[in-house]
């Protein structure tokens, strides 16, 4: 399994995180790229400033099919606006293969129509992940991955602020995503932070020989960690490659010292970092 790191360009991360003062960080940090043969691609979330580096950073050529829509299919771990409103930026390309939970999708046609207004343009293959009710797992395969395996698990993150259903939270609401190479064995656990990950994403984060998060103890936009809290978390992670997607300054808590990531193993995932499992 080949990974990579999409930050939208290097260049773009401190215009993009900077905020006045007093003003809460919200942006998420990137999208990343999956792919069993290093022919065909998954995206694993995709914000308008990662939309844009598909198409115009020539460093990603190296990547075969990468830069290219027509090999590409997308995977949502939820309906924050900064995880699905590259969709928008991808409209004149082919239809794009949309996998997302039912929760997702209703967010996606209802409190922010982001699939009505692509369907006038390349138009979207819905592909359901079925995590709803008391299905809190889902095991689903994406088009153009024979050897990759994926695993959808319910998370207890908080909705989106434009959620359907802001006050009631559906399961699927948000979801951290495994994948098994089914021809190496290793796995990847992907997660939007750790502060909300819940009882079953902790299990198969376990099991995972690389974890990439969002952010900790806060950083992530969750309601914070203590410290000792996120210490705990860091150390029972096991994984041989710990990537942390928040930069590690500016951004408070335990992003701020970069130091005590490095003495538990935690990398910082620096754009268009790449990553063979």
């Amino acid at each position: 399994m080949k990974i990579v790191v999409l930050k939208g360009g290097e260049e773009a991360i401190p215009l993009a995180h900077s905020t006045r003062a007093g003003s809460r960080v919200t942006r998420a940090s990137g999208a990343v790229a999956l792919s069993g043969d290093g022919q065909r691609w998954v995206l694993v979330n995709v914000s308008p400033l990662v939309a844009d580096q598909l198409a115009t950073d020539a460093r990603l050529l190296r990547h075969h099919g990468l830069p290219d829509a027509s090999l590409r299919a997308v995977v949502l771990t939820d309906a924050q606006v900064d995880h699905v409103t590259g969709l928008l930026s991808l409209r004149d390309g082919v239809p794009i293969h949309l996998y997302a939970t039912p929760a997702v999708f209703e967010e996606l046609t209802q409190a922010l129509p982001v699939l009505p207004m692509l369907q006038h343009y390349c138009g979207v293959h819905w592909h359901v992940i079925p995590v709803a009710g008391e299905a809190r797992t889902a095991v689903f395969r994406v088009e153009g991955q024979p050897t990759l395996e994926f695993t959808a698990v319910a998370t207890d993150g908080p909705p989106p602020p434009h959620a359907v259903r802001p006050e009631a939270p559906a399961i699927g609401e948000t979801i951290a995503i495994a994948v098994r190479d089914l021809a190496t064995g290793q796995r990847l656990f992907c997660a939007h932070g750790l502060s909300h990950a819940g009882a079953s994403a902790e299990a198969w984060m376990q099991e995972a020989d690389c974890v990439l998060f969002a952010g900790v103890n806060g950083a992530d936009g969750g309601a914070p960690d203590s410290p000792e809290g996120a210490s705990v978390w860091l150390d029972g992670v096991r994984a041989r490659r710990k990537l942390l997607m928040c930069r590690p300054d500016g951004l408070g808590g335990t992003c701020d010292k970069p130091e005590l990531l490095a003495q538990r193993g935690i990398e910082y995932a620096a754009d268009r970092m790449e990553i063979e499992l």
